[in-house]
């Protein structure tokens, strides 16, 4: 549906693009371009001729609706038009693959407004519209930049990070102003977040997610962000726009309207990633014990086919911020490919993952995240089986009494 209908937006792109200028351009007898302005009667610098709204919808259970989303709505009472332009994705719910292989593309739709709360209603997700206080001008230069993204589709590549929902919204109003700048508050430059601790920030009752974006996301999303660029979140976005001034004038005007009543989106269940990483940790102290070595193979499978993805990842994946991955350290497929001389490099190799759980528990301590406390455990758990293969535990644990 949406689909279809940016396809009829483009059709007549010409004539949104007339509708909202205040003057066209056509070519006299002498071949120069001369003005004409329309004689509709239709006062296009006035104040309500366009209004703009930043719209947030509240997160979701689904594992890409964890961070809510925000975009930009337009309407224009005079020629009863009412859009929430919206960047997004491509479906990946049935498409991990292409979206680990970096094939998925997104764009920026134009969706009737009406449309966008019944999507959101459906789904049981709150939606809230904060009127905006933009000078006329801006507002129809708005409506322009929005209509030429809207014309390249849906092409681009998939990029959360630079081509996020709030993000865009930033950059859409940024080129609308020109050189007319915002005004934000002081305390928007005291603090230089990364785009991995905002993600912990806002992910309190995702924590699978955030378990899982630890393998994916790589060093690029561990750069602070300065000023506005740090506007990755939508409730981020709400609260220094809230905060901000234009041209002396708050940038949006008074309390939010609430358009869809939301429902409690309870994303993780009882079973955290911290239960099963601990889970994990107890059966790897138990093992040690074991001396049958199916354990070990288990573990070995596990992290093997975790260096893989990672590896591939990072080196072939065309997805955006998989480039160094701290997690390779100890998730690669060198153990599994040396595994008949592990007696040889089981004790260096467990000494070195000693002091790779040491520098991320330090990082956590002093509030740079690179990795979280379950991927640590993780590490843990995965060493105890390589401490297993040492000559000296295994004599000292196993075989005490022969």
């Amino acid at each position: 549906m949406k689909k279809l209908l940016s396809i009829l937006i483009l059709l007549f792109l010409p004539l949104l693009m007339g509708t909202f200028s205040a003057s066209a351009q056509v070519i006299d007898a002498s071949g120069q371009y001369v003005d004409t302005v329309f004689n509709d009667n239709v006062d296009r610098s006035a104040e309500d001729f366009v209004t703009v709204s930043l719209m947030i919808a509240d997160p979701g259970a689904k594992f890409f609706t964890v961070l809510g989303h925000a975009c930009l709505r337009l309407q224009c009472p005079t020629f009863d038009l009412d859009y929430c332009y919206s960047y997004e994705s491509e479906d990946m719910t049935n498409r991990v693959l292409d979206f680990l292989m970096g094939k998925l593309r997104m764009g920026l739709f134009a969706i009737p407004t009406n449309e966008y709360c019944t999507y959101y209603k459906e789904q049981g997700r709150g939606v809230r519209e904060y009127q905006m206080n933009l000078p006329p001008v801006v507002e129809t230069n708005l409506w322009r930049v929005m209509d030429e993204h809207l014309s390249a589709g849906t092409t681009l590549d998939f990029d959360y990070y630079k081509r996020g929902c709030a993000i865009t919204c930033v950059k859409f109003l940024k080129k609308a102003l020109g050189n007319t700048k915002i005004q934000y508050d002081p305390s928007l430059y005291d603090y230089s977040p990364t785009a991995r601790e905002l993600g912990r920030k806002y992910t309190e009752n995702a924590r699978w997610v955030l378990f899982y974006w630890g393998f994916i996301a790589g060093e690029e999303v561990s750069v602070p962000l300065r000023g506005d660029k740090q506007l990755l979140m939508p409730e981020d976005l709400v609260q220094a726009w809230q905060k901000a001034t234009l041209n002396e004038e708050p940038l949006i005007a008074g309390a939010p309207n609430v358009l869809v009543e939301g429902e409690s989106q309870q994303a993780d269940g009882w079973f955290t990633p911290l239960m099963a990483v601990l889970l994990l940790l107890v059966l790897a102290i138990a093992n040690l014990f074991w001396k049958q070595p199916y354990g070990d193979w288990a573990m070995l499978a596990m992290q093997t086919v975790v260096g893989v993805i990672l590896i591939y990842l990072m080196y072939f994946s065309n997805l955006c911020c998989t480039s160094w991955n701290w997690l390779l350290i100890p998730f690669n497929p060198l153990p599994a490919i040396l595994w008949y001389w592990r007696k040889y490099w089981a004790l260096p190799y467990v000494c070195v993952m000693a002091g790779w759980c040491f520098a991320m528990a330090a990082n956590l301590l002093w509030g740079h995240v690179l990795v979280g406390w379950s991927h640590i455990l993780l590490v843990l758990a995965w060493s105890l089986i390589v401490l297993k293969q040492s000559p000296w535990v295994c004599t000292l644990l196993l075989h005490k009494n022969e």
